[in-house]
């Protein structure tokens, strides 16, 4: 009966064209070659830089939005990538940087064009330089995004991946999204049990709900959050049983962390760790939201799941399966 209940569960993954797809990444790849020279003004990593090169960088910037409108990317690019795009070089506004957070999407939608092997396990990131090597796009050379387009206009795409390693990155993508925001419910256990006892009233505006709805997390899931020190060991051992993560520590999903080290030991020589989720510091746990929340979201598009491209319409998508592989019945 399980094996039956599971098959009716795992209705078949349909992804997008390979052109969509790949329109998509370009878009993605342009914006965050923008991203970059604006982070690094930003930070001041200008040094002792000339005018020359200031000038230079405003002449890059304005080659990749000429780029977006001369490839036809205008068409298919965000009223907000546009938008970015279109801003004079050094007057992005602090929400443009969060763009950022683009970049395991940009590799997911790259492994689904079997430009990129593998994706990382969710506690590392893509590499990024070879994320804009894999594509082969200039961001300022609007024939070399021409050409990357042009590569998957074919029916005949050949892909490295089958349908089972597609629904196991799906998989892996819902049980470390699901992770990431059971950590947020478990930092906000106290408040949604405060908040729950009180009168609805006004509850939309609150600081509690405009917490949730800034780290994406699905109204659906608040009502787990008083049972979450509960639910996280079986989720771990359900999740390690169907090998969608590698270790359980502590009751919990397994990190793998470099020990510290000297700086003279090669970084393949150096030892590592395993350590629980919890028990990582607050940034490092953002961080891994984040990736999660990044890849999910490619997934959840290229899939179908979502119309748009757009962070916010995940966050009432539970899942991508018609139900989490976490809680689904073993098939053996």
């Amino acid at each position: 009966m399980a094996f039956r209940t599971t098959a009716i569960l795992r209705q078949g993954l349909k992804l997008r064209p390979p052109f969509e797809l790949a329109l998509r990444s370009s878009c993605l790849q342009l914006v965050l070659a923008r991203w970059g020279l604006e982070t690094a003004a930003l930070m001041g990593l200008r040094g002792e830089q000339t005018a020359n090169d200031d000038d230079r960088k405003v002449r890059a910037v304005e080659a990749i939005t000429t780029a977006m409108y001369e490839s036809g990317l205008d068409d298919h690019a965000t009223s907000a990538e546009k938008s970015m795009l279109d801003k004079p070089y050094r007057t992005w506004e602090y929400s443009d940087y969060a763009y950022g957070d683009h970049w395991e999407a940009l590799g997911v939608l790259q492994w689904l064009l079997s430009r990129q092997h593998a994706v990382p396990t969710y506690y590392s990131s893509f590499d990024r330089a070879r994320l804009f090597q894999n594509s082969g796009i200039m961001p300022a050379d609007p024939s070399t995004i021409e050409k990357f387009v042009d590569s998957f206009m074919s029916s005949q795409i050949h892909q490295t991946f089958d349908k089972q390693q597609l629904q196991r990155a799906v998989d892996t993508s819902e049980a470390w999204l699901w992770r990431a925001r059971a950590q947020v419910l478990l930092g906000l256990r106290d408040e949604i049990s405060r908040a729950d006892a009180k009168p609805s009233g006004d509850a939309q505006d609150s600081p509690l709900e405009a917490k949730l709805r800034a780290q994406n997390i699905p109204h659906s899931l608040r009502k787990m959050a008083a049972d979450m020190p509960k639910t996280i060991p079986l989720a771990a051992q359900r999740a390690h049983e169907k090998g969608i993560i590698g270790e359980v520590e502590g009751g919990d999903f397994g990190i793998v962390v470099e020990m510290k080290e000297d700086n003279a030991v090669p970084t393949e020589q150096r030892r590592t760790a395993t350590v629980p989720y919890s028990s990582l510091d607050p940034d490092h746990l953002d961080a891994l939201r984040k990736i999660a929340e990044s890849r999910f979201l490619a997934f959840a598009w290229a899939l179908g799941k979502i119309d748009k491209w757009c962070p916010e319409k995940t966050a009432e998508l539970v899942s991508i399966n018609p139900m989490s592989a976490l809680w689904t019945p073993s098939e053996n």
